[in-house]
């Protein structure tokens, strides 16, 4: 087999067909090494050993994304009763229907569970302090003026 062959195409060491190496996850960045299993392959794997322990699953991505076990998401969720730790909903929303762990982006700090508004919400101000209080002024301002115009009604 040339050089320029075995650089352009491996054989997946799972299901046994030859594929472009494209097809098959970067190991080491700094080489180019890859994976000895294509990305079929390995997505199948992936998915059967999440569908086998999901509890597993979300437990190495709290860890990894948060520092947090399932347990102690467990535990944040009964001292919150079951709710977001801002609005009290006990509906946390989006699509997977489980409350969000929220966290400071400069220090990594949990701060608490937060349904998917919420989180949002302050995702979108950039957890600016200022920008939030200013949002609260502007509401109280706008319930104590009168306003000039007044939005059709909707439905």
């Amino acid at each position: 087999m040339s050089k320029l062959y075995s650089d352009l195409y491996r054989k997946c060491m799972t299901c046994g067909e030859t594929k472009y190496a494209t097809e098959f996850y970067v190991r080491d960045k700094k080489t180019g090494r890859r994976h000895s299993a294509c990305k079929e392959c390995d997505k199948k794997r992936v998915k059967a050993r999440h569908q086998a322990n999901p509890e597993r699953t979300k437990n190495n991505d709290l860890k990894r994304l948060y520092g947090i076990t399932l347990n102690e998401y467990n535990q944040m969720l009964t001292e919150q009763n079951n709710q977001c730790a801002v609005c009290h909903t006990t509906d946390p929303g989006g699509k997977h229907g489980k409350f969000m762990v929220d966290h400071c982006h400069t220090t990594g700090k949990v701060r608490g569970l937060l349904c998917k508004r919420c989180n949002i919400a302050l995702g979108e101000v950039g957890d600016n302090i200022s920008t939030l209080q200013k949002m609260i002024e502007y509401l109280a301002a706008a319930d104590s003026t009168p306003v000039a115009l007044t939005a059709p009604a909707i439905g």
